[in-house]
């Protein structure tokens, strides 16, 4: 959906992120919780350095701020993204433990074919998402009449390749996560991303519920919008594994400007 530019895709910009506070991380500690802002666009030309501040050591908890920079046109160094990484020690007993399961088990769905995600070969960071990732699409359920709302996207993917660590893991589920979530409202409510001046990610919550994951196997993904006004727009992904277990969510706020041509259809609500 939409052109790729030159720009990093985001994914690329959290992956590194989260594996660079791995690196300062006790053994003991798991990812549970990354939030933060996309504060503006890096390129594939230069490179992102990540600066991990240490907020908070303790025996259940650890906590790292994280800034990615980039090196500016007229050297001065530019911050690309602003966020706060919680880690989390196993818990010798949980109270409760339930979890919501994904929609498709419940609805009859169509798979299409396995393919590759493509990109232009010019777009270096957008051209490793094929060679990560096989994907298999589930159609998007609703029809043109269905509200926005209640439209939801869903397909099955699996990394290409060995992820040896929970880093790894966890890198590669925040660069997924964050794949097309940003077009889903344009999409949802039967917009070309070409009638947007401006589509992009403001701020994102990635919350992880098991660091027990491996995405070497096939996972379910569904993105669905829930809300949107004053060009910005809501929406969340969730990802499942084979088992129908809930790995993570990812919410997201997206600015979403119309072109001046632009011409809005009625609203569905």
């Amino acid at each position: 959906m939409g052109q790729l530019s030159a720009t990093v895709f985001g994914g690329n910009i959290l992956g590194i992120a989260v594996n660079a506070a791995y690196q300062t991380i006790s053994a003991t500690h798991h990812l549970y919780s990354v939030s933060g802002h996309f504060l503006r666009p890096a390129t594939t030309d230069r490179d992102l350095i990540c600066k991990v501040q240490k907020i908070r050591n303790t025996r259940t908890f650890e906590t790292r701020h994280l800034r990615v920079i980039q090196e500016a046109a007229d050297g001065s160094a530019m911050l690309c993204l602003i966020a706060s990484a919680d880690f989390h020690i196993e818990e010798p007993r949980s109270m409760v433990v339930y979890a919501i399961p994904p929609q498709s088990w419940s609805q009859t769905t169509h798979h299409e074919p396995l393919r590759h995600d493509t990109a232009p070969e010019r777009h270096i960071l957008y051209r490793y998402i094929e060679r990560f990732t096989d994907v298999q699409s589930i159609t998007t359920r609703g029809t043109k009449d269905t509200p926005a709302t209640s439209r939801v996207s869903e397909e099955k993917f699996r990394v290409r390749g060995t992820l040896e660590t929970e880093a790894e893991n966890m890198s590669a589920l925040a660069f997924y996560m964050d794949r097309g979530l940003a077009y889903i409202p344009a999409n949802h409510n039967g917009y070309e991303l070409s009638e947007a001046s401006a589509c992009a990610t403001l701020d994102f919550s990635l919350r992880i519920f098991t660091h027990k994951l491996n995405l070497e196997d096939w996972h379910t993904v569904e993105q669905q919008t829930i809300a949107a006004e004053n060009a910005r727009a809501f929406s969340e992904a969730r990802i499942w594994n084979d088992s129908g277990h809930l790995i993570a969510s990812m919410t997201q706020q997206t600015i979403l400007r119309p072109r001046a041509d632009f011409q809005p259809r009625i609203s569905l609500l």
